[in-house]
């Protein structure tokens, strides 16, 4: 338990420090750069990012589940990654023209050729990333990812100040994996294997067929959106939805990917000792949602003066589509495990029906809702994550026997924490109103309320999340004492 605390920390530092870096960016980037300028690279980084997905094809995940990993079974890895890596970069490079004509966007086929060109470096990011994974190394992970963000920041803000335009954000993720690559591989250079084998790669492929078009299809849940409006709209709306989307993502990712960076190899785990891992699903979903609602709803109601402080007051269109988001991703979160348990349990093809169901129901209502305006579409999403938390616990029921009783119990004292935090939200609304005050008062006075209201709402209740933060506080204080 102390190895996965241990790489709880670490991840969560890893994360929030990029999630740092990443609002330091962001920050400059839009203000530096016009709605449409980030609206048309973002339609370009939404096909590459679906993409970006499908070329480990399961490599990771393999690595990560199997009993044992040895030479052999790297390089088959290796071998998997290469064939679906350089065969994407390829394609995209070929048909970059093509898809930009898709989008009456002729500048976009220089920015897909750009972003194609990284995937030639993921297979020495991906299969070194995995193997770090399955041994809970996440301080070696923490320190990849930081130095790529700051080396990624840096490349932007130049090549932007130099008047490349958005072309420069293209420029900058491709030097930010370039030294992922090379970080990646110092971290594991005691495990000196590097030739791809080809020979027996189906094995990974029959695992990587589901895994890796499940997490395609999830993945498009954030950058459909872009696409639809890219095709049907203009950049400028692109950017809008985008810009609200992505305030939504980085506030609930700022926990989850902490937390979700460590799920697959924990449920691995659990399932190869032989422990009750719906037991275990019950218990991290609602210690997840105990801290990730709370933080939503506030930030969902305080949209506004955040999107102010954080973009500026030309972004202001994207505060209700924010809004709507951030309901959305309160229900999307309960069925968050859901892919890594599923993984672990060798249930991979009905993690990916559910998944394409799921995408083919937004897709549809996207379209359908585009006429009636941005926030329409957001509205959708809140439908559409209603449907798959239903289909997904259903699923769970099924296929590992999961209590839907005991999980929905479970979820009442954190839904009491989030709507205490959300009533006190309100009230500091009528007192003093968001709208119309400054975004920075309003910032500090949530940044000063909430955290105690919700550590208070967490002991009253008895909540686990309160014993596992004020363990992990208090640690923390142990080492500055003795440090100090």
């Amino acid at each position: 338990m102390s190895n996965i605390r241990s790489s709880l920390l670490f991840s969560f530092a890893g994360k929030y420090g990029s999630k740092l870096i990443n609002l330091i960016s962001t920050i400059f980037i839009a203000r530096m750069l016009t709605p449409t300028e980030i609206g048309t690279f973002a339609i370009a980084s939404s096909v590459v990012m679906i993409l970006a997905e499908v070329r480990l094809l399961g490599a990771t995940a393999y690595l990560v589940r199997e009993e044992s990993i040895d030479e052999h079974k790297i390089r088959k890895a290796y071998g998997m990654t290469f064939v679906m890596c350089w065969g994407i970069a390829f394609a995209v490079i070929i048909g970059s023209g093509g898809i930009a004509d898709f989008f009456n966007q002729s500048e976009l086929q220089a920015v897909f050729i750009i972003l194609a060109s990284s995937f030639f470096l993921a297979p020495y990011i991906s299969i070194p990333n995995a193997i770090l994974a399955r041994n809970y190394l996440f301080k070696q992970i923490t320190i990849i990812s930081l130095v790529a963000l700051i080396v990624q920041l840096v490349t932007t803000l130049w090549l932007i100040t130099a008047e490349f335009g958005f072309y420069a954000l293209a420029w900058g993720q491709l030097a930010a994996m370039i030294s992922r690559m090379i970080l990646s591989l110092y971290f594991t250079k005691h495990i000196k294997v590097y030739r791809p084998r080809f020979h027996g790669i189906g094995e990974i492929a029959k695992l990587g067929v589901f895994t890796s078009a499940a997490n395609i299809v999830r993945r498009i849940h954030y950058t459909v959106s872009d696409i639809v409006i890219g095709k049907m709209g203009t950049p400028a709306e692109v950017g809008i939805f985008s810009r609200g989307m992505g305030y939504v993502d980085f506030i609930s990712q700022s926990v989850l990917d902490g937390v979700g960076s460590v799920a697959q190899p924990y449920m691995s785990d659990m399932k190869r000792r032989g422990n009750d891992i719906g037991q275990a699903y019950i218990k991290a979903t609602a210690l997840l949602c105990s801290l990730v609602w709370p933080v939503l709803v506030v930030a969902g109601f305080a949209a506004l003066p955040a999107i102010r402080l954080l973009f500026g007051n030309q972004w202001d269109s994207a505060a209700p589509i924010a809004s709507a988001l951030s309901v959305w991703m309160c229900i999307k979160v309960i069925s968050f495990f859901s892919p890594q348990l599923l993984i672990a349990v060798g249930q991979e093809a009905a993690m990916f029906k559910r998944d394409v169901a799921l995408f083919f129901l937004l897709l549809v209502s996207l379209i359908y809702s585009y006429p009636l305006g941005l926030t329409a579409m957001a509205l959708t999403f809140m439908f559409n994550g209603i449907v798959e938390v239903c289909i997904t616990l259903w699923l769970l029921k099924v296929k590992i026997q999961l209590s839907l009783k005991a999980c929905l119990m479970s979820l009442g004292r954190p839904m009491v924490v989030a709507l205490c935090c959300f009533g006190a939200t309100v009230l500091l609304d009528h007192i003093y109103p968001f709208a119309s005050g400054s975004p920075l008062l309003v910032f500090l006075l949530l940044a000063g309320i909430m955290p105690p209201l919700w550590l208070l709402l967490t002991k009253w209740l008895k909540l686990q999340i309160y014993v596992e933060v004020t363990n992990v506080l208090l640690a923390a204080s142990r080492r500055l004492m003795r440090k100090s």
